[in-house]
């Protein structure tokens, strides 16, 4: 028997294995310490699809077969889904804007499955995207299908537009990860003097513009997070350990911060922005200045 990964043979031993669903499995105990998960497997020159494992998994093992396996690792694993997931928007758009209901209906057919995807490749960890996506569905006659108007169909458009940028946003960060750091982090950096005066727009009634602020940096620190940890850890050596409490301090704040935020508490979100944040900020550029000189 030969085993192949990526095209390099594999010197692995099997004692108790003896379907190929078994040789599968132990293959992929293996790999998944190492960051890798199989993309596709080729037995004896024929692909096997891991989505029918059905059609092979219980087929005895022989010891004769040759295997090849292609590995991703997990995060170019999300990678290709995302882009499945750009694809599927842009496939979505183009039904919509041509008027081609069939495809278009084909198409939303899969979008049960599609949204169950949000949260583990879009960090929509609170369903805010799902949410959003479900409800203009649902308002403008498309999920049910319903009897549907031109400003209808310009609503659900406009909507797959901007989720094809969250998508699109999401990929950077995987495939560019320093540059969509380095923009993120100058966004945050242009931002510092606006945070400063959070708190005293919150003693002033201007919650409204003191609301956008904490929204926006919320999200850019976020963003910001999610990047640094796609990148492997011997790529940014400077401040590492710093950064682990820097970034697990910051993490529970931005809890605390958006509980304050849904209850509308102004009182504790102006205290953590003085008092948590911004201090820390102080610290922020030397920890993340690794974004700025590094490139893709």
């Amino acid at each position: 028997m030969k085993i192949y990964i990526n095209q390099d043979e594999l010197d692995f031993s099997f004692e108790n294995e003896k379907t190929l669903g078994d040789i599968y499995k132990s293959i992929e105990q293996w790999m998944a310490p190492q960051g890798f998960s199989i993309s596709e497997v080729i037995i004896n020159n024929k692909e096997v699809f891991l989505n029918k494992k059905e059609d092979w998994y219980d087929k005895p093992f022989t010891g004769s077969e040759e295997i090849r396996i292609m590995a991703l690792s997990f995060l170019e694993l999300k990678a290709d889904n995302i882009k499945t997931l750009l694809s599927y928007t842009g496939m979505v758009q183009k039904a919509l804007k041509e008027g081609n209901l069939t495809v278009l209906n084909e198409l939303l057919e899969e979008y049960s499955y599609i949204k169950d995807s949000y949260k583990l490749l879009l960090d929509d960890s609170g369903n805010a995207i799902k949410n959003h996506m479900d409800m203009l569905l649902e308002t403008n006659s498309f999920i049910p299908e319903g009897e549907r108007s031109e400003q209808n169909v310009i609503s659900v458009l406009e909507g797959f537009i901007m989720l094809e940028a969250v998508i699109q946003g999401r990929l950077d960060e995987i495939t560019t990860p320093f540059k969509a750091g380095k923009d993120t982090y100058d966004s945050i950096q242009t931002m510092l003097p606006q945070m400063e005066e959070v708190s005293l727009m919150l003693q002033t009634g201007k919650d409204k513009d003191a609301m956008e602020i904490i929204i926006r940096f919320s999200e850019l620190f976020q963003k910001l997070l999610r990047i640094y940890t796609n990148i492997p850890e011997e790529k940014i050596s400077e401040h590492r350990d710093e950064i682990k409490k820097f970034i697990s301090e910051m993490s529970g704040i931005l809890n605390e911060l958006a509980e304050a935020f849904s209850t509308e508490d102004s009182v504790l979100m102006g205290d953590l922005m003085e008092y948590e944040i911004m201090p820390r900020m102080e610290k922020f550029p030397r920890f993340f200045e690794t974004f700025v000189n590094k490139g893709d």
